[in-house]
């Protein structure tokens, strides 16, 4: 388990960099077709409108009207969206995946825990079930040490009224 994580963190991060080098090959494979490029541009217009707009407005200015890239800057700038948000995509999705292990650790972790609780109220139980046990065991106990003691001191006077009777004197008979 302790070796498990360095390795997933490091295997998180290859990802990552990998992701890099992946959204040139993706924003140069989108530029080469001509359906994506319809997309690009569009994609590179609205952007650009969008950043336009966003910098206009935090200057305190409203906006009246925006220039229209043109084609092959709206491409490279619809090609460099797509790759950010193909990086993007990829960090969010180990980010994902990273918050889903370490709930599931997480879940591990509270489901030993309560196995623990339940083993130990379980042998509480069965300790507090002992105990009971033994409680009524010495109460038992202590009615029969009660009773042979009653009984001693029954024989015990028994053997002082037969102390105290005088001796019958017996006759010889024919055997003695």
């Amino acid at each position: 388990m302790v070796m498990q994580l360095p390795i997933i963190k490091l295997g998180s991060l290859l990802i990552k960099t990998l992701a890099k080098p992946m959204s040139k090959t993706v924003k140069s494979s989108f530029k080469k077709h001509e359906l994506s490029k319809g997309m690009l541009i569009s994609i590179g217009q609205f952007t650009h409108r969008m950043t336009t707009r966003m910098t206009i407005w935090s200057a305190g200015y409203k906006v009246r009207s925006i220039q229209s890239l043109e084609k092959e800057a709206a491409l490279a700038a619809g090609a460099e969206f797509v790759g950010e948000a193909f990086i993007f995509a990829v960090g969010g999705a180990l980010v994902v995946w990273e918050y889903d292990k370490s709930k599931e650790k997480e879940r591990a972790k509270e489901e030993g825990n309560k196995m623990r609780e339940q083993m130990q109220e379980e042998r509480l139980n069965d300790l507090q079930m002992r105990m009971t046990n033994l409680e009524k065991s010495v109460t038992n106990n202590m009615k029969n040490i009660e009773e042979l003691l009653s009984m001693l001191e029954r024989n015990q006077q028994h053997l002082q009224t037969i102390d105290s009777e005088p001796e019958i004197k017996r006759k010889k008979g024919w055997l003695w």
